[in-house]
């Protein structure tokens, strides 16, 4: 006797996409860092905001198709959590701005050649910047998203 094979629906199959997608970026903008020997001090907030970037994009474009469409208020939950949540991102952007302000990326790229080094500190400012300012946009436009999606279920029956 075959065993049986359960279907997978559909927002499973995109969750485990994003979350193969969402590694795959992990890894591909923490290995210059991991590769050169640098012990950088900004392991939490690089993590952070490359997940929550691509988590918010996630259910910003695809809210419809994930297991959140129907759930109210696990919504409107995560609506007053995308408030806190960039208040929260918006800090760790300012504490690696005034650590690169005033310490600079030399504390701990110090043992790298020059060449190396400064291609090394672009690539560290240039993707904090743009992952950190990134992930606070997508998750106030997810808030409002959450908001208009809330009220298309109350009065359109739709997600």
């Amino acid at each position: 006797m075959e065993p049986r094979q359960y279907p997978v629906s559909g927002h499973w199959r995109i969750t485990l996409l994003w979350l193969v997608l969402t590694a795959f970026i992990l890894v591909a903008f923490s290995a210059p860092i991991l590769l050169n020997d640098v012990e950088f001090p900004f392991w939490g907030s690089h993590c952070l905001f490359i997940v929550v970037f691509m988590f918010s994009i996630r259910y910003l474009f695809f809210l419809r198709h994930s297991w959140l469409a129907s759930k109210q208020i696990a919504k409107i939950a995560l609506f007053f959590l995308c408030i806190w949540g960039a208040f929260y991102l918006v800090d760790h952007i300012h504490d690696f701005q005034i650590f690169t302000d005033e310490d600079g990326l030399n504390t701990f790229l110090k043992h790298l050649s020059n060449a190396e080094y400064t291609s090394l500190e672009r690539f560290i400012k240039a993707e904090m910047i743009f992952f950190g300012t990134g992930s606070v946009i997508a998750v106030i436009f997810l808030a409002f998203r959450l908001v208009i999606s809330v009220w298309r279920w109350h009065n359109l029956r739709k997600a």
